[in-house]
């Protein structure tokens, strides 16, 4: 791939890939000399019944590739390892507008933060702690790492403050 291309008209056109290589797909595409994107976001999911952040990716199974057309061959996308080929309508390949890709780019290698709140009123469940099992009304963040929530408790509702992580939702 034509270094100057890449800043010249290029277009970024999104790749198909196989599931969960995405990664896999990005080396190998970069190995070959494409500029390659693969926006990435971080969560928090509960595995093996721990809370831990996981970083994966934003749009599971697709890519982003900067091709020129004409200049550019795409024929290799097809056999790379990890990949399935661009993401085509009919014969065409489609370009992803640019509104879409500026803050996909400007995330650069970093990734997204996603960060679970909840709302006030907001139903949800306590999956640990004295209180685990039990469903309550979710009322306000206190701190980093701690929230208020309702529990009824004795017929009535009470305000508890619960570790922000044993929250999920109901």
């Amino acid at each position: 791939m034509n270094e100057n291309s890449a800043h010249q008209s290029a277009l970024w056109y999104a790749v198909a890939t196989k599931p969960r290589r995405e990664a896999d797909a990005r080396l190998n595409l970069a190995r070959q000399g494409y500029s390659v994107c693969l926006p990435q976001i971080t969560l928090r999911k509960r595995r093996r019944g721990q809370w831990s952040l996981v970083t994966e990716a934003m749009f599971p199974g697709y890519l982003f590739v900067a091709l020129v057309l004409g200049v550019d061959d795409p024929a290799p996308i097809r056999s790379t390892i990890g990949c399935h080929g661009l993401v085509r309508n009919g014969l065409e390949a489609v370009p992803v507008p640019n509104e879409v890709m500026a803050p996909l780019l400007a995330l650069g290698e970093r990734s997204a933060d996603a960060i679970q709140g909840f709302s006030f009123g907001e139903k949800v469940r306590l999956e640990a702690g004295p209180f685990a099992g039990l469903e309550a009304i979710f009322q306000m963040p206190k701190g980093e790492d701690r929230a208020q929530v309702l529990i009824a408790l004795l017929g009535q509702p009470r305000p508890v403050v619960v570790d922000a992580r044993n929250i999920g939702p109901a």
